[in-house]
């Protein structure tokens, strides 16, 4: 399969509409998976598949969310009505995204182009279950109405399945993947173990569990400790000085692509004790770079992180468990060592971002192959000549 994130007019392209949130060095996963998928498409310049990203929220705030968000709605049929648009594949998580992505759905089938929804969003079962009975209604429809599903693993098909049986056979399995470690892992500068965690600070990401297991630890020498991300930064700092960790655990606050794989070059165990998640990118970065992780079995995590082989599990909300989990990587570095190159090797077999493209690929251009699904032809329009 032959790609491309470049635009071109001429026939026999596939040309897909990625709706992603805030862009280009958006925060968050989504950003950031789509980031390394436009970077890779960008990698070779004879193509065959176009990409073209489509913002629905932008990195301006809420109230020029709604400015974005039409504006995304304007250009979808402006790409409808020129033909130019064979596909739209659109990322769904929870809250504010499930109503902008229903409504983009229900504007793709009224324009009559074809769809992908790819699911994210750590609580998105629950929330799916809690919403609105008309919100329910059109993601339901979102769903049902929609060419290919792709789900990040097992758990995630199973509660698109329980919701929407008659979607079961266009669920595809297609867990997250990242760019190869970016720094070369960096040695040691003295004998203490660097523990680290990724993400937004707070209750869900267990970030106070996280702190709790680390002042349970503080007697103990030879370690320190890292915990970035953005959220309740300041939170975090002011209970990390109240039990007197500060000169151990640092808190930076907010990294970007290269900061974070800068510290993960010298990372020796990264640590997330989340309640809810679907499948985080940084464990997966984490195993680029061949650091074991500590996380919990939550979402598609226990698919990925195998206790004992690449990481550790441990119960949601456990610290005790926790301790006992991060006390035994320091202790071990054989086992550090053990556990991270099989994470090392699971990534670059099923994790690497230029693997997982041409997967992406092959399902766009297999979607736009299909006579039925031409968006150029469909639902009454008429052919549409660029």
């Amino acid at each position: 399969m032959k790609l491309s994130a470049e635009k071109r007019s001429h026939s026999g392209e596939v040309r897909v509409l990625v709706a992603t949130p805030l862009g280009l060095n958006g925060r968050g996963g989504i950003d950031r998976l789509n980031d390394a998928i436009f970077e890779t498409l960008g990698t070779t310049s004879d193509t065959t598949v176009v990409a073209e990203r489509l913002v629905t929220r932008g990195q301006r705030g809420l109230f020029a969310a709604q400015f974005v968000f039409f504006f995304a709605l304007i250009k979808l049929i402006l790409r409808r009505v020129t033909g130019k648009i064979d596909l739209l594949h659109i990322n769904l998580s929870d809250w504010g995204s499930s109503y902008r992505k229903a409504t983009l759905g229900a504007a793709a089938r009224m324009l009559g182009i074809p769809y992908v929804v790819h699911l994210h969003g750590a609580v998105f079962d629950e929330f799916w279950g809690a919403a609105p009975r008309r919100l329910a209604t059109a993601i339901d429809n979102l769903f049902r109405h929609s060419r290919k599903i792709i789900v990040l693993g097992n758990y995630w098909a199973e509660t698109v399945k329980s919701r929407v049986p008659d979607a079961a056979d266009r669920i595809v399995i297609l867990p997250n993947a990242t760019r190869a470690a970016s720094h070369v892992r960096m040695p040691p500068t003295d004998s203490r173990v660097r523990i680290t965690s990724l993400g937004q600070l707070g209750e869900r990401k267990g970030t106070p569990q996280l702190i709790e297991a680390l002042s349970q630890l503080s007697s103990k020498p030879g370690w320190v400790a890292t915990i970035a991300g953005d959220g309740g930064v300041n939170e975090a700092r002011s209970r990390i000085a109240e039990i007197g960790l500060k000169d151990r655990v640092a808190v930076p606050g907010w990294l970007g692509p290269d900061d974070t794989a800068e510290l993960l070059s010298r990372t020796d165990v990264l640590v997330l004790p989340t309640f809810a998640e679907n499948l985080p990118m940084v464990i997966l970065e984490a195993f680029a770079h061949g650091v074991p992780v500590i996380s919990t079995p939550v979402g598609a995590i226990p698919e990925v992180v195998q206790s004992g082989r690449n990481g550790i599990l441990v119960p949601v909300g456990d610290v005790e468990a926790l301790v006992a989990a991060i006390d035994q990587l320091i202790e071990s570095p054989t086992m550090r060592a053990s556990l991270g190159e099989a994470a090392r090797r699971d990534h670059s077999t099923k994790y690497e971002i230029t693997t997982y493209v041409s997967t992406l690929a092959e399902i766009w251009a297999d979607l736009a192959a299909t006579p039925r699904f031409n968006s150029r032809t469909s639902m009454g329009l008429g052919e549409v000549r660029s």
